[in-house]
């Protein structure tokens, strides 16, 4: 049974603690790791917007050898002083995971985040992302790896099982006791798509799980947050302590500045958004990564209702292969034209 709570937003920032460190996060709705979306292009933009207070960068593979400071500092940037931007892992075992964590730390990293959701074929079957789900006992252990390699917090993030939900709350269990700091729950299985309806029931399972240890771990609910309004519904009916928006945020980027209360952007300033991503991965990946990363935008934009009876539009701009006229058409809804 879904459960209310009031006024769960209420201004307030969430605090996570690793073995010497504590980072605080200016509120607790976060923008969620997406592989070919969430790049440093991306997250600039999106946090520049207002409303966001963490964000993760898209998954890092470890296989066969620990992760580079400079592959590390490649999908991070920067470190930011405003809000923060985690590393994520991914990794079958935990081997080479403290290496990875310690060339983290060196680029500056403010926590580190471990992948148990990827649901990918490429991934699940080579035992890694989501397959760990069924072998909580390795999941722990890689868990309880990263935490005793680092002083930084450490979180997860899972989905709620594989083809059914009857192992949440003992994967729940083992993320808690293995010393995370924070624990997303994505409420989908494995197996569900995207597309399928998300399941806010198995994150009251979850959270009703973590209440019964000694340990506060935050919970953060992440999954059917396709609207401003659905961040506080989803704390008010789940009890979870933050929300982590995903695909939402490239259908409307400002999606955490109106959860903050702040107004909806116009068709200009859509338009205006959609012109300063393609110029920003024109410069970090050159023409053809900009038509492709705008042609993803476009597919799932919504902002300022630039769409609204003009699906035929959408259609169109997908099926065009010149990057100037796609800009075109932004640049005149940009001012005001069309």
């Amino acid at each position: 049974m879904l459960v209310t709570t009031a006024d769960p937003l209420r201004s307030a920032t969430l605090t996570i603690t690793g073995a010497a460190k504590a980072l605080t996060f200016p509120n607790p709705v976060f923008l969620a790791p997406m592989e070919g979306v969430t790049d440093q292009v991306f997250r600039d933009l999106v946090i520049a917007l207002g409303g966001v207070g963490g964000a993760i960068t898209e998954f890092i593979r470890i296989s066969v050898s620990a992760m580079s400071a400079k592959v590390v500092r490649r999908y991070l940037g920067p470190p930011r002083n405003d809000t923060p931007v985690g590393v994520q892992f991914m990794a079958a075992d935990e081997v080479h995971l403290p290496a990875s964590i310690a060339a983290a730390e060196r680029v500056g990293a403010p926590w580190i985040d471990l992948n148990f959701g990827c649901p990918v074929p490429v991934v699940f079957n080579k035992c890694a992302g989501s397959a760990l789900l069924g072998k909580p006992e390795v999941l722990a252990r890689i868990v309880r790896a990263a935490v005793q390699s680092t002083s930084l917090p450490v979180s997860a993030k899972i989905r709620v099982g594989i083809d059914a939900p009857t192992r949440l709350r003992e994967i729940v269990a083992a993320v808690v006791e293995a010393g995370a700091a924070m624990l997303t729950v994505h409420a989908r299985l494995r197996c569900q798509p995207y597309s399928h309806p998300a399941t806010w029931e198995w994150l009251v399972i979850a959270r009703e799980e973590r209440d019964r240890h000694a340990r506060r771990v935050p919970i953060i609910g992440n999954g059917g947050v396709d609207t401003p309004a659905d961040v506080s519904r989803m704390l008010r009916e789940t009890g979870c302590d933050g929300a982590m928006i995903g695909r939402a945020a490239l259908a409307d980027p400002w999606v955490f500045a109106q959860a903050a209360g702040g107004p909806s952007p116009t068709m200009a300033q859509a338009a205006d958004f959609a012109l300063r991503y393609a110029s920003a991965v024109e410069a970090a990946c050159g023409r053809r990564g900009s038509l492709a990363k705008l042609k993803q935008l476009v597919r799932y934009f919504r902002a300022g209702g630039i769409f609204v009876g003009g699906e035929d539009e959408r259609t169109r701009l997908l099926r065009c292969d010149d990057l100037d006229a796609v800009r075109a058409w932004f640049s005149a809804r940009a001012h005001g034209i069309g």
